[in-house]
This record gives C-alpha cells, structure tokens and sequence, in this order.
C-alpha cells in the first residue's frame, strides 16, 4: 500500500505537498474480573493517514490549506485515489497561513529505550499480572475489575519533501477499579495509568495507594467550608496544574493570543519570595507512552528548556506555528519535567492544612488561569488531628497562586509528566459538602 499511495500522490498536480502517517501496532489486552482473567485477546493493526496541502493566493494572503483522510491497507486504488481528490478539494478552502513542511535533516535520533524489547509482549503479560494483584492482600478491599493494554508500534512518516523516518516504540495502558467496605460503607473508585517501560514496582505502588485512598475515602467525613486555607495538592492534580505553563510557552498558544507570555520575563511576576517554576520538555521521558524522537510532523526532537527560575527561556513548537513566529522549531513535544522545590512534605506540613490528594474532576483553565475541583478525598489537618474528608470543591487562580507557592522536594511521575508530588498553596476557598 506505501508504494501504491506513493504512486498516486505523485501523479496527482492538483495538490502542492503531501505527508503519510502510517502505523502498524501488534496488542495484546487482557480483561480481569477480581484475580480472574475473563478474556484474553490480540490484534494487528495496520494504518495509514495521508494529509494533502494546497498553497493559494487570495487577496495578496498566502495560504496552505490541508486535509487529512484516514485510509485502509486494503482499500483499492480506484477509492483512494477518489479519495486523495476529495481531500484536495476540500484542502482548497482551508485558509491557514502559509507554511514550509518538515524537511529531511541529517540528525541521527536516538531509538527509543524499553524492557518490552527484550521478549515479545506474550512473555510480559505474566509478568505485568503478577505487579498488578502484588498488593491485592487487604481484608476489606481489593481490585474488582482490571484491563491491561500491551502495544508495540512501528511508526512511520514521509513527506513530499523527501523526509523518510521511523522508529520503535511501545505503550501501556492500566485500568482498574478497586472496592473497600468500611463499616458499612462501600467504596468504588477508578484509575487510569500509562507507561512504556517495565516497572512493575510503579505498578504495584499504584494499586496500593488506590486501596488506602479507597479505605480513607470509606472512613471520610464531609469536607468544611474553609476561606483563605492553605492547601496542599498531591499526586495526580499536578499534572493539570502546571499544564498552565506548558500552554502559556506554546508557539500555537502564542499566535492565537492565548498567552501573552514573552520571553525572558518572569511568569510568575517580579519579587517572588517563594519557589519559582524550572520546566523542561524532553521528548526521551522513560516510561511515558508518549514519548517518540519526532513529532506528528516528522520533525527529529531534542530536549529543551522553556522556563528557568519563573523566566521564559524558549517557546516550543511545531514546524507551522513556529514559522509564524519565525522561531526556531523545536517539534511537538509532550513530556514536561518540573524541577522540584525547596521544601519537604512534611515541612509543607507544619501549620494547618487542607491536602487534596484525589478529585472527582480537576480543571485548569489555561486562557483565564482559573482552576477548579470536586474533592474525592482530602486530609484536613486542624492543628491538633488529621481526618479525612470528601465532597466539597476549591477553587483559585494560578496568577494569584503562584506569588506564593512551595513545591515539595518529592518527586513524582505520572505518565509524561515529572514534578514535585506536592504543592503548597495559601489563601484557598474550599466549598464545603
């Protein structure tokens, strides 16, 4: 099919650039009731998306209009060549800015670094299973339900350029629900995880601090109301947190006046006197699932830093946006790394607290800065005693916030992002339940 969709882009005139996403993934998935696998399957995938571009003049603007269409190893020749037409046509009524495509480079990437290239994916579902149900050991609760995702990806991209690449990868997905029944009171909650390496000890970490949340959560009372609290975020919230300067540095956020971020100010404002923001962005991540030596586009990534101490060091983005704001491109790239802050959790913890550890929904806004949260579970520290709480809702701005905040000298993974396990924040409304 790759030669047969070569073929056909190049005898069509009509169009002025063209590209060819094409993966093949090898999965296997497994569906658990409690201990118990209740099904067991494979599949190969094979796929192709092919993106036309058009560049046309109307009224002295130059514009590179594009359609993308998603096409079957098995389809004939006479349907996709119909269909490659229909994306032409409709490519000419796309009014993007003019822009270059991604052009072959001599750089060399590096392959992507995993156990699962050790043995083939049947030989690390035991192994997998066996990290999953490790902390399956508790009297009043266990894991009900799980599903396990296995994948093996060959990525392939080439445009009318000339650029030829491919790589290597594989993904893993986690979900599971655990129960827990106290006194009375039954607790049912979900999780999601990704990886892309073998760590079973990440694995079985995960379940078990979703039993103990399970357990405090049956336990918990209703969460007060509380005005001007400070309160602690830990674990998976962090993610969306600081997802606010991953956005604010983005050369699309930045064309499209999302953010008004400029380079080398501060983000976090002048005078700070708490821990300022380091992120750095490095497409190499071990064990995130989305990490890959280039983008969508094709273009090789390398690591880069965007924010050091609060300032703005570089925006990042693909080849179309970056043209735009005639920057050095530096691809799409997904993982975020925070450096971690100047104090430990437990000297976050020294005054009364509200530490938020899990939410219903957790939402940051990244145009207005604006976050938001139903509390799954929360430990309200009062001075005297620590309980856990549930219900309710906070809310807040990361401007305000970010005046005075303390990162917690902890690390912390989740997926493709690394940063302090916890926060401190202050002045905090909290909804009570």
């Amino acid at each position: 099919m790759t030669n047969k969709l070569l073929k056909i882009l190049s005898s069509i005139k009509d169009i002025d650039g063209w590209k060819i996403n094409e993966e093949k993934v090898e999965s296997s998935e497994l569906f658990f009731v409690k201990k118990q696998i209740d099904m067991n399957r494979g599949k190969r995938v094979h796929k192709y998306q092919v993106t036309v571009y058009k560049n046309f003049e109307e009224d002295g603007n130059k514009y590179t209009g594009s359609s993308t269409i998603n096409i079957s190893p098995n389809t004939d020749e006479d349907e996709v060549m119909e269909n490659i037409n229909e994306a032409s046509f409709a490519a000419s009524f796309v009014k993007n800015q003019a822009y270059p495509l991604v052009k072959p480079c001599d750089t060399v990437q590096p392959n992507m670094e995993s156990k699962f290239f050790q043995a083939s994916i049947a030989q690390w579902l035991p192994k997998l299973t066996e990290a999953i149900f490790k902390a399956d050991n508790k009297e009043n609760g266990c894991v009900n339900s799980a599903e396990l995702f296995l994948n093996k990806k060959n990525t392939r991209i080439m445009n009318s350029e000339g650029l030829d690449v491919s790589y290597d990868s594989y993904s893993g997905q986690l979900e599971f629900i655990t129960n827990w029944t106290e006194e009375g009171e039954e607790i049912e909650l979900f999780k999601d995880i990704k990886f892309s390496d073998y760590n079973p000890d990440m694995i079985a970490g995960e379940v078990e601090n979703m039993l103990n949340i399970s357990k405090e959560k049956a336990m918990a009372v209703p969460t007060p109301s509380l005005k001007n609290q400070t309160v602690i975020l830990t674990g998976s919230p962090l993610k969306k947190f600081f997802s606010y300067y991953f956005t604010h540095s983005n050369a699309q956020a930045i064309y499209e006046k999302i953010s008004t971020a400029k380079l080398n100010e501060n983000i976090q404002g002048e005078d700070i006197k708490s821990d300022l923001v380091t992120i750095t962005l490095d497409p190499f991540l071990k064990n995130s699932s989305i990490s890959s030596p280039y983008d969508n586009d094709g273009f090789p990534l390398q690591k880069v830093a965007i924010f050091e101490d609060g300032i703005l060091k570089n925006y990042w983005g693909d080849q179309r946006f970056s043209s735009y704001l005639d920057i050095k491109p530096t691809g799409r790239i997904d993982n975020f790394i925070v450096e971690c802050g100047s104090k430990s959790i437990d000297e976050l913890k020294n005054e009364p607290y509200l530490e938020l550890i899990e939410f219903s929904d957790f939402q940051m806004n990244p145009l207005t800065g604006d976050f938001a949260g139903e509390i799954r579970l929360g430990r309200y520290y009062d001075g005297n005693k620590v309980i856990p709480v549930t219900g309710g809702s906070i809310s807040g701005n990361i401007k305000e916030a970010q005046k005075n905040m303390y990162l917690s000298k902890e690390m912390q993974q989740d997926n493709n992002f690394v940063g302090p396990k916890s926060i401190q924040l202050f002045n905090i409304d909290v909804a009570g339940n």
